[in-house]
């Protein structure tokens, strides 16, 4: 068997092995838009930000304030939209998840 079949063979096995457990390296990363009805003030925005920025697993948090949205990039392995819901309920605010 030569190299380049070799190569072949290992990065099809990684990917099946990937498969059956319903994820791939590849779509670890989710990036989900957030509507927080009551985010009204700069204060607001930097305190969610704050927040969603020192959770473990969020790579990187953008806030269009005058749309009141919030959008949350994290690693599906170590962050969920539970936690994020979770996070921001927990500091008086109230969410709609958008996509």
């Amino acid at each position: 068997m030569s190299w380049y079949s070799q190569q072949a063979r290992g990065f099809l096995q990684r990917q099946l092995q990937n498969l059956q457990y319903g994820y791939t390296s590849e779509n670890r990363q989710v990036t989900m838009t957030l509507i927080i009805s009551d985010m009204k003030t700069d204060e607001d925005c930097q305190k969610i930000g704050n927040t969603m920025r020192n959770l473990p697993g969020v790579v990187s948090v953008n806030i269009i304030p005058g749309y009141r949205r919030v959008t949350v990039t994290y690693n599906l392995p170590q962050m969920n939209l539970e936690t994020i819901g979770y996070h921001i309920t927990r500091l008086g605010y109230h969410y709609i998840q958008k996509a």
